[in-house]
């Protein structure tokens, strides 16, 4: 019989908790909320949570701000997200706004933003000779890397420059006019 709490024995002193959650740590470095969720899916009492994570900040096992400091690389360098997602992100995690705001502008510093869009394009654009064609297509692309977290202006100007006819669209809802 292991020691581990389960679902059917939630971790019910601090101990337990902080052992459980270290188990996870070493797995891979979590914010303050993820732990706290975690906990708490296991059952463990909101007071047991509460002293855990502080303990687990004092010996600085838990840093949101390294947490986002991470978490904001893996999502600008490897899945080429724009600040506004990458933000996003780190949100979502429970990195509150300052912590969340102070670790993407790190980030950006050394990140070549534009660079970072046209790959971006260049995976929308795949297959398609690296051409826009048509009205939907512009809306498409357009709206694909809005999502990825790219500034409208900067994804208008990297779009006009592969477009077949540049200026055949003037806004992104109207319809196409003749040259």
């Amino acid at each position: 019989m292991s020691d581990r709490p389960s679902r059917h024995h939630p971790p019910a002193t601090v101990q337990a908790a902080c052992a459980l959650a270290m188990g996870w740590l070493a797995g891979r470095d979590l914010s303050a909320a993820e732990i706290r969720r975690r906990l708490h899916r296991q059952g463990c009492p909101d007071d047991v949570i509460k002293r855990a994570i502080e303990y687990l900040k004092g010996m600085r096992a838990i840093d949101d701000e390294r947490v986002a400091m991470s978490r904001a690389r893996i999502e600008s360098a490897s899945r080429g997200r724009g600040r506004a997602r990458v933000l996003l992100r780190l949100r979502s995690i429970g990195i509150d706004a300052e912590t969340a705001r102070k670790a993407v502008d790190a980030v950006f510093e050394e990140v070549d933003e534009t660079g970072l869009l046209d790959r971006a394009l260049e995976r929308r654009l795949k297959g398609v000779e690296g051409i826009i064609r048509t009205p939907a297509e512009f809306r498409r692309v357009y709206d694909a890397l809005l999502r990825q977290g790219f500034p409208p202006s900067d994804v208008r100007r990297a779009l006009d420059r592969r477009m077949r006819h540049p200026g055949l669209w003037h806004d992104v809802d109207d319809e196409p006019h003749e040259p």
